[in-house]
């Protein structure tokens, strides 16, 4: 694909970005719907690393950015992801509830992908040495708008599954019922928003953000293949 050179046209080849994104997502997360309960314990836990790595480079990319609108709402962001004060609220901290009930081993939470890690190592490391309009690309983008979009396919599959359906009173939703719906559809259209004030019509500030936003689909779409195409996970220490 030929990239834009304004922000008006980034916009339109985002959303054309974000439709083939569900059709590719969809091929590989309809194979939840009949995985059995164990390998599909193995495949939820793999996000949880995702989760815990955002919320440290949130954190990195908001101490390089300018005062503005894009820094008070992504740090809201962080807020929210770290509980607003309260650790047991923290999404990392939901989501391992999550996993705990729908049968998933305190140990088996640190095994992971060893190539999923060795990524997002990589991705913090470009977020500390790039332009803040790469980061913002890479990990603001990449962290609201792509993942809403596989966090919803993720939980329309999973959760037609037989084993998650038969068991469905005794999961705790809490941190699907944040990420799936009005909560996280506004936090897309607030990011988009707060981007595109952030963003002024330079072209080198638009083909930072569109760099950015390149590896970040190429480190999703790497990320949900090694879980999908027979990486093994191992143990974290």
């Amino acid at each position: 694909m030929e990239w834009a050179v304004t922000l008006d046209q980034f916009w339109r080849q985002a959303d054309a970005i974000k439709r083939q994104t569900e059709l590719r997502v969809e091929a590989k997360m309809g194979q939840l719907r009949a995985m059995p309960i164990g390998d599909l314990r193995e495949v939820l836990v793999q996000y949880r690393f995702f989760t815990i790595y955002y919320i440290g480079d949130l954190a990195l990319l908001l101490a390089r950015m300018p005062f503005g609108k894009l820094r008070s709402f992504l740090g809201q962001v962080l807020s929210e992801e770290l509980g607003d004060g309260s650790p047991d609220r923290s999404h990392p901290a939901l989501y391992d509830s999550f996993l705990s009930s729908i049968g998933v081993s305190s140990k088996a939470l640190s095994k992971a992908i060893p190539e999923n890690l060795e990524m997002l190592d990589a991705l913090r490391a470009q977020l500390t040495r790039s332009t803040v309009p790469f980061g913002i690309g890479l990990r603001g983008m990449g962290g609201e708008c792509l993942c809403q979009t596989y966090l919803t396919c993720l939980h329309d599959h999973f959760r037609s599954n037989a084993e998650i359906q038969s068991r469905g009173h005794q999961i705790d939703w809490r941190f699907w019922d944040i990420h799936i719906g009005e909560i996280d559809l506004a936090h897309v259209e607030q990011t988009k928003s707060a981007i595109s004030e952030a963003i002024t019509g330079d072209p080198d500030m638009v083909a930072e953000l569109q760099e950015g936003y390149r590896q970040s689909i190429q480190a999703w779409d790497s990320f949900w293949d090694n879980i999908f195409f027979g990486k093994a996970p191992q143990e974290v220490i």
